[in-house]
């Protein structure tokens, strides 16, 4: 379920906009500032042929993407240099050109309105508009109109019957010309780069040799930043590029005589030189090359349901393209490369698969690399080199819907273009145990993908040792909002430079410290207030903000309250109240934001820095879904600051407090706490069965931040164990 990431797939997502509402007024010396990056959230996208994927911020500023279901196809997945993500199934490849790769780009996608896609078609001169299959015209002026996709299973039908058509025929699939050319109304045009041009021309051949269509990655390994592109190409495509040394790519399509995809195959040329020539030069992929089958062998049984293969061509600066083909079962071949003379081609194999029988409830996800592609594409791993990661999966009592665990490996050249993670649903609440191959790196990052809530749980990237068995939770309860600490670069939530303030809290989080959830096509109500030494600031609908405010030292006090109780599968922690005190000093100590963490405060000409945010990390003694049955409560409590790559304040915790409601807040019994500098018991006896008890923690530490947290049916209190 997932993808590869852009310049990014994750620090994956800060999204902590101002989402609406409207602003107190202020002090004259106090301006709310709402920042627009700060409106970048998870999206979930459906594509012309109605896969859906979940669109997210990647830390470097590109676009990471799941899917939010098992891939129904193979498909081709890539990220030119610093542009949009482009994910296009195989049964549209046929049809580029006609169908602009604009309508798969989710990145614009993720853009656009909820709702159905909006289409601009051009049908040949003289033609005048009618109807497709699927798409339903809006207006039409001459050759040209406008429209939205309708149908997206009517759409796909159709594609699928002219690629059989054309199968059955003999004909190269896609030769059956659409009725129009359609793209994604209002999609920009692309930019020439301003460079003494050549006309390069670019055509694609099938096996047996005949011209088709589809997508070609392009890049000059002189210097990527002088062209990088990925062009479509209907039948031939001829564009202008500078002189100089080129890598290009495509990935190809074979289909039976049913419309079925029966093998994805990629190709290369290295090493083609755009000379001083006069007319045109060519250059043609040419699928016959693409011959090497990628087999693996797993070290435990299990069958196949993901393949991925990811390429990535750079020049000496580590600029370039990240492509790939995502796909299940489908056979895949590859051309063989050696390991260019100039720049980068990493090259990287993903496979995974599941337990024979459900009920083991295991996976095996393994990844090879190597810099050119071997002759040899059979892979295997051994049993000593798997780590073992038990992933224990959370949920709600009220919450029957599966969740997914995604997976994706980590090197130094896949996070120059984005992390990705692919993942399969698995019944929850439950255990998952999943091997993980090192022999290409340990380094492999998770995310969940929750239930009824549609909330994508995000982490950090970490090292598992072969041998090794590590345990993460997920989704564990009771969930919270606030802040937390990470590693993996993300926009600072709680920083300043000089006079520009910025405050947000997240709106979900687990007992982990660097899990963070940020909605898929669910969004719970969110109301923040802000207050400057007591005067309120800011009042509305939304999760967080920028303000300038005069240099002198002040107290901030953030309040966020989350209601989810309208959210299906919602029995526990339906409304969220996160209280943050803040000392504010720009000529204080306070830690330096590093790098890859960016600033949201907007003045850069000063230096960023973070606030005293206090965040806790709950550990509820309770079962996987929340409950206890234990007549005395336990609850443990790591109190700390927020953090980015261990950067952020280090005072001293002195005191932590516990409080218990069995009557939804209406009356509050303390527990009896335990411990010093952060470290935490909490001890209570349980209410009668059946009842949802709500909790309230406040900690407070030595240089004056504090934070409350007030979590209303925190967890449920199941029948005694005897």
């Amino acid at each position: 379920m997932r993808g590869r990431v852009s310049g990014k797939r994750c620090a994956l997502a800060s999204a902590v906009l101002v989402l609406g509402g409207s602003a107190v007024l202020a002090p004259p010396a106090v301006a709310v500032s709402p920042f627009a990056e700060w409106a970048a959230q998870a999206r979930e996208v459906a594509l012309p042929t109605g896969d859906r994927l979940t669109v997210f911020p990647g830390a470097n500023g590109g676009t990471d993407y799941a899917f939010s279901s098992p891939p129904r196809t193979a498909f081709q997945s890539y990220q030119s240099d610093g542009g949009d993500r482009y994910v296009i199934p195989a049964d549209a490849v046929p049809f580029l050109g006609q169908l602009g790769k604009s309508l798969f780009d989710v990145t614009a996608l993720a853009r656009e309105k909820p709702g159905k896609i909006p289409l601009d078609l051009t049908f040949p001169a003289g033609t005048a508009p009618s109807a497709l299959p699927g798409i339903t015209l809006v207006s039409a002026a001459g050759n040209t109109a406008t429209g939205y996709l309708e149908n997206p299973a009517e759409f796909t039908a159709e594609l699928h019957r002219r690629i059989a058509a054309d199968t059955a025929a003999g004909r190269p699939p896609g030769s059956s010309v659409l009725p129009a050319k359609i793209r994604l109304a209002g999609a920009p045009g692309e930019a020439r780069p301003q460079y003494p041009m050549k006309i390069l021309e670019l055509r694609l051949a099938d096996l047996r040799g005949r011209s088709v269509n589809g997508l070609v990655s392009l890049v000059d390994t002189d210097s990527a930043a002088r062209l990088t592109r990925q062009v479509e190409v209907d039948g031939v495509a001829r564009i202008a590029v500078p002189r100089g040394r080129y890598a290009a790519s495509a990935s190809f399509s074979d289909f039976d005589e049913t419309g079925k995809l029966t093998a994805a195959r990629t190709s290369w040329v290295e090493g083609f030189v755009v000379d001083d020539s006069p007319g045109v030069q060519t250059l043609t992929v040419e699928e016959k090359h693409a011959t090497a089958e990628i087999t693996v062998t797993a070290p435990k049984a299990a069958e196949q349901d993901l393949l991925v293969t990811s390429f990535y061509r750079e020049d000496a600066t580590g600029r370039g393209f990240a492509a790939g083909v995502a796909g299940g079962t489908v056979k895949q071949y590859v051309r063989p490369v050696p390991k260019p003379a100039q720049g980068v081609l990493h090259y990287v194999v993903q496979w995974g698969g599941k337990a024979p029988q459900p009920e083991d409830r295991y996976r095996v996800d393994l990844s090879f690399a190597s810099e050119g592609i071997a002759e040899d594409q059979s892979f295997s791993a051994k049993e000593s080199e798997l780590a073992t990661v038990r992933d224990r999966l959370y949920a709600d009592p009220a919450d029957a819907m599966p969740v997914a665990i995604e997976n994706g490996p980590v090197d130094p050249v896949i996070e120059r273009h984005g992390l990705g993670a692919f993942g399969f649903f698995v019944p929850a609440p439950g255990v998952l145990t999943d091997y993980l191959g090192t022999a290409h790196t340990g380094n492999w990052v998770q995310y969940e993908q929750t239930g009824s809530t549609r909330m994508l749980m995000t982490a950090d990237p970490r090292v598992y040792r072969p041998g090794s068995t590590t345990t993460v939770d997920w989704s564990r309860g009771p969930l919270t909002a606030g802040l937390g600490q990470w590693t993996q670069g993300r926009l600072c939530e709680v920083c300043y430079a000089g006079g520009t303030v910025s405050v947000a809290i997240q709106v979900l989080r687990d007992s982990v410290p660097d899990h963070t959830a940020i909605p898929l096509s669910l969004i719970p109500k969110t109301h923040f207030s802000l207050y400057r030494d007591e005067k309120q600031v800011f009042d509305g609908d939304a999760y967080g903000l920028t303000l300038d405010v005069p240099e002198t030292p002040a107290t901030f006090r953030g309040v966020l309250d989350v209601d989810r109780t309208a959210m299906p599968g919602v029995s526990q922690a339906g409304k969220l109240r996160t209280e943050l005190t803040m000392r504010y000093d720009p000529s204080g100590p306070d830690a330096s934001l590093p790098a890859p963490h960016r600033c949201l405060a907007s003045d850069r000409t000063r230096p960023c820095r973070i606030m005293g945010a206090l965040t806790v990390d709950y550990h509820l003694d309770a079962d996987l879904s929340t409950t206890s049955s234990s007549p005395l409560q336990v609850l443990e409590l790591h109190v700390g600051h927020a953090a980015y790559s261990g950067a952020g304040s280090h005072s001293p915790i002195t005191s932590a407090t516990v409080s218990v409601s069995a009557d939804n807040g209406a009356t509050w019994q303390p527990a009896q706490v335990f411990g010093l500098f952060g470290e935490y018991v909490a001890v209570w006896r349980n209410p009668p069965a059946g009842i949802s008890p709500s909790l309230k923690v406040t900690a407070r530490d030595l240089a004056g931040n504090a934070i409350t947290q007030t979590i209303s049916n925190a967890y449920t209190v199941g029948k005694a164990e005897r």
